[in-house]
């Protein structure tokens, strides 16, 4: 555990002095560290050093206002400087990818090569946004309806429809909610364009959470970037198929 402004980061951690590489990986919205676990054990075995701290709220870590994304950023880069950690491969899951653009804009670590890993969102998205505006038109009637309990299923499934099925589980908390809105708005299109690292974008053809066009544009914007695409696998595959994600990352280092 490490107290980084005043925030107790409780991470795991599989450590040799032999290793000579280290990679950090950050879990996804919702989830643990220990959802990475079966994937570090799997890199440890392969002579890297692993590190996957708890983001604030998350399980171990406890917040209890709402962040943002560059306060994400500065807490994890305090983070890894308390561990004294640098010259890093740097993984990321999901929604905080967006963490990831942020630190290795900021030119604060030598970072060797950043993992994207189903890496969501491309905010300004058309046909995403064509469903939000879709939705938000005719859900303007039926809002207070949609709150009964009775109803809950159907909202979740039109808000999984426009990617917001981590919004319906976040709202009952304010302040993690209003964390939500504040990752989502940010569009980062831009940061994305001023990446200079060796970039490896892994996706998977299955995953209903991420389209594989925001894989393309990062593909397309990140000048040393190469795209694995992964058939037959779902956003969860470290959880599903950690030694398969594990080989593709090896094999593409």
């Amino acid at each position: 555990m490490q107290n980084i402004t005043n925030l107790d980061i409780k991470y795991k951690d599989f450590i040799d002095d032999n290793n000579s590489e280290t990679i950090v990986i950050l879990h996804w919205w919702w989830w643990k560290s220990d959802s990475w676990l079966e994937v570090g054990e799997l890199l440890f075995k392969s002579w890297f050093n692993v590190i996957i701290p708890d983001l604030p709220w998350f399980w171990e870590t406890k917040l209890d206002y709402a962040f943002d994304l560059d306060e994400y950023a500065k807490v994890i880069t305090n983070f890894l400087r308390k561990l004294k950690i640098d010259n890093f491969i740097l993984w990321w899951h999901s929604n905080w990818w967006a963490i990831a653009i942020k630190i290795a804009n900021s030119n604060i670590f030598s970072i060797k090569t950043l993992v994207l890993n189903n890496s969501a969102w491309i905010r300004k998205n058309k046909k995403r946004n064509i469903k939000k505006a879709i939705f938000s038109v005719l859900s303007k009637p039926f809002k207070f309806i949609f709150k009964l309990k009775s109803l809950s299923k159907l909202r979740k499934k039109i808000y999984s429809f426009i990617w917001w099925s981590d919004y319906i589980k976040s709202e009952e908390i304010p302040f993690l909610k209003e964390t939500y809105l504040n990752i989502i708005k940010e569009d980062i299109k831009e940061l994305i364009k001023k990446i200079d690292l060796n970039t490896l974008l892994i996706r998977w053809e299955s995953d209903t959470y991420t389209p594989i066009s925001d894989a393309y544009f990062m593909r397309n914007n990140i000048k040393k970037s190469k795209l694995i695409i992964i058939s037959d696998e779902w956003h969860s595959i470290h959880l599903k198929n950690p030694k398969l994600l594990v080989n593709k990352f090896l094999e593409n280092i």
